[in-house]
């Protein structure tokens, strides 16, 4: 591996779905983080859908993960990601979002190429606790996802670059280009629910979408990327991978993360009345917000199905990885765009109406 003390890396022409990383051993990993950061540790790899990525536990407890960017990735995106985190920690120390750490030349970045590509290399602090994915969902664990990300698109709100201006195929706004990957799904009862959907989201929800509040949203809180604290799992101790944060609607970023929690709860759709009031309390939405939260929420999970469908065919020996949202997307489509979708709409208005 060679290094390169350039603060950017060379933009690809490529996708970043479809570009895969190139190889990193560990131990290439470990001389990394030492040449570049002076970190010593025990070195891991972590799962990516793109990156290279891997966990560092140093001797004194301290925990971090050296981040490989894809070398598809523009650098102007990878800058504008690094940006985002520097100014929420700026605008909100309290928040539990990656700090970056700096090189030993004080960079937030540098370059690696390996070989032959151009990759940017970071080194994030770790965030301890309990993956969402794997803690017992609860109201009181709802609630605090709400309350965290409205605050943490509160410290975004005034965060401004040009990186921000992304093409991104997981961007609910971009729900129209999913269709013509839906040949995909290959059950034709799913695949016709989901065309159904997409095509009256391209005629009705999509028109509005420019009315909208736009700023920098994180727009991937998804089971991975959030961490709960390990003993009640309710207190929220991170939010992470800021890989597909932009600029969009406001509310894509709520959508985002209620997308999958549509069929968790006690009491129908409890979980996301829970996390829409929770945010509507710290951050308000507007009228026309509300109005289309129910239609994000179920574009959210058209992308989801479409995107992992297609990239599971592509890639088969990574497809239990990419598919692990798949059923519970398709059940949660089914519950937002069938029988039960005016209880959705009645509770979600409900959530966000002043006490």
């Amino acid at each position: 591996m060679n290094t390169s003390s350039d603060a950017t890396a060379a933009t690809a022409p490529a996708d970043v779905l479809t570009t895969p990383a190139p190889p990193i051993s560990i131990d290439e990993a470990a001389e990394t983080a030492l040449r570049h950061f002076g970190v010593t540790g025990t070195v891991r790899g972590l799962t990516s859908e793109r990156d290279r990525n891997f966990h560092i536990a140093a001797p004194d407890g301290q925990g971090y993960v050296l981040k490989f960017t894809n070398p598809a990735e523009p650098q102007l995106v990878t800058s504008f990601q690094t940006g985002a985190m520097l100014h929420v920690a700026a605008r909100d120390a309290t928040l539990p979002v990656p700090r970056v750490v700096p090189t030993l030349e004080g960079e937030a970045q540098t370059t690696v190429q390996v070989e032959g590509c151009g990759m940017v290399l970071r080194l994030l602090t770790y965030l301890e606790g309990t993956p969402l994915h794997a803690a017992p969902a609860s109201p009181g664990q709802m609630r605090a996802l709400g309350t965290t990300l409205a605050r943490l698109d509160l410290a975004l709100a005034d965060f401004d670059h040009p990186g921000s201006q992304r093409d991104l195929l997981w961007d609910i706004t971009r729900v129209p280009n999913i269709a013509e990957r839906l040949h995909y799904v290959e059950d034709a009862s799913r695949r016709r629910m989901v065309e159904h959907f997409v095509a009256r989201f391209t005629d009705e929800v999509a028109p509005r979408l420019p009315t909208l509040r736009h700023q920098v949203i994180h727009n991937d809180l998804n089971p991975h990327n959030a961490v709960v604290d390990p003993v009640g799992h309710e207190a929220v101790t991170g939010i992470i991978d800021f890989g597909d944060a932009l600029k969009a609607p406001l509310a894509n970023d709520l959508a985002t993360a209620l997308a999958y929690h549509v069929t968790s709860g006690e009491t129908p759709f409890g979980s996301i009345v829970a996390m829409t009031r929770a945010y509507n309390a710290v951050l308000p939405l507007t009228l026309e917000e509300v109005e289309l939260l129910p239609d994000l929420v179920a574009g959210r999970l058209a992308l989801t199905i479409g995107i992992t469908a297609w990239r599971a065919a592509e890639y088969p020996e990574n497809s239990a990885y990419i598919l692990r949202n798949a059923e519970r997307a398709f059940a949660g489509l089914d519950r937002l765009t069938g029988a039960e979708a005016a209880t959705a709409t009645r509770l979600i208005h409900l959530a966000c109406q002043e006490e």
